[in-house]
């Protein structure tokens, strides 16, 4: 039976890079700008800080940082050691120069970055923070989440038949462990990842995924909660910032834009499939809430 979570990436369309897996001895430091993708640092062996902001994290091995935007930051092994550009040091390890060569403690780090899209208009997205920290227990343990990621690095240099597909589930599986571990080190009182925290609202949510494109009623969900209906309808509004209804309802308009990126139906077809009986009530209904018909949207994709 399908989860909330599970079901929601799935909607996305998630791709990944990972840049390098190195190690370097101090003194090093990186200064990395906003790249506009879901930039991701690893520690594996060693330590490091992370300064963002007004943020100082200090990382060790099986911590990993997400900024699911990209932004401006640094990474070192100490907060005086001086940086360089993040994109110079790529390029110096691509090209196989030995960067961070001193005579300090080593630390081994995996960097690169998430690329996803079609997410925007789902409550995961919009309120995760643009700094994600957890530590490999968290998510899938340490090891586990190192063999995904220098087994995505692998398949990229090798480049064999079949790598493309492999890097692109793997890159999901890492994400979503990312966001598991996300659930505890999460801490906004409003947002999905809260929804999901709390038993109760995580059944109604498992429910309502499983259900779709149907809306269960009030009534049903407050069952499955074990809760009023008043409680859960104020319970579910002030964790997710939207009622269950409206939740169900831009869950089925999500489905239904994935539907016509597939292109394996009409736009008529797509509607009865989400419950819209009439082309003109799913136009109105899917411009409302992407800005665009359904048929514009789909043309847009061509």
């Amino acid at each position: 039976m399908e989860d909330a979570l599970s079901d929601t990436l799935d909607l996305v369309d998630i791709n990944a890079a990972v840049y390098f897996q190195r190690e370097f001895s101090a003194p090093w430091g990186m200064a990395v700008g906003d790249t506009g993708f879901a930039q991701f640092h690893m520690v594996v062996t060693g330590q490091a800080v992370v300064h963002y902001q007004d943020q100082t994290l200090w990382l060790s091995p099986g911590d990993l940082v997400l900024f699911r935007h990209g932004a401006d930051h640094a990474i070192a092994d100490h907060p005086d050691s001086a940086l360089l550009p993040g994109q110079a040091v790529v390029a110096g390890l691509m090209s196989g120069q030995d960067v961070f060569e001193g005579q300090g403690q080593r630390s081994t780090l995996i960097c690169g970055h998430f690329a996803y899209s079609h997410g925007e208009h789902h409550p995961l997205f919009a309120d995760l923070p643009n700094l994600i920290h957890v530590t490999a227990d968290q998510a899938l343990g340490a090891e586990p989440l190192m063999t995904l990621l220098q087994t995505m690095i692998r398949e990229s240099r090798q480049a064999q038949p079949g790598y493309a597909a492999i890097v692109h589930r793997l890159a999901e599986a890492v994400f979503a462990a990312i966001l598991r571990g996300a659930l505890g080190a999460q801490t906004r009182d409003a947002s999905f990842l809260a929804g999901l925290r709390e038993p109760r609202l995580r059944r109604c949510l498992d429910h309502i995924h499983r259900a779709s494109p149907d809306t269960p009623s009030l009534e049903e969900l407050a069952r499955i909660a074990g809760m009023s209906r008043s409680a859960l309808a104020y319970s579910f509004k002030t964790t997710l910032g939207q009622g269950p209804g409206e939740y169900a309802t831009r869950l089925r308009l999500m489905k239904a834009a994935r539907a016509l990126r597939r292109a394996e139906q009409s736009i008529e077809g797509v509607g009865l499939s989400f419950g819209y009986h009439s082309a003109a009530a799913f136009s109105r209904a899917f411009k409302a809430m992407y800005g665009q018909t359904p048929s514009e949207y789909r043309g847009a994709l061509s």
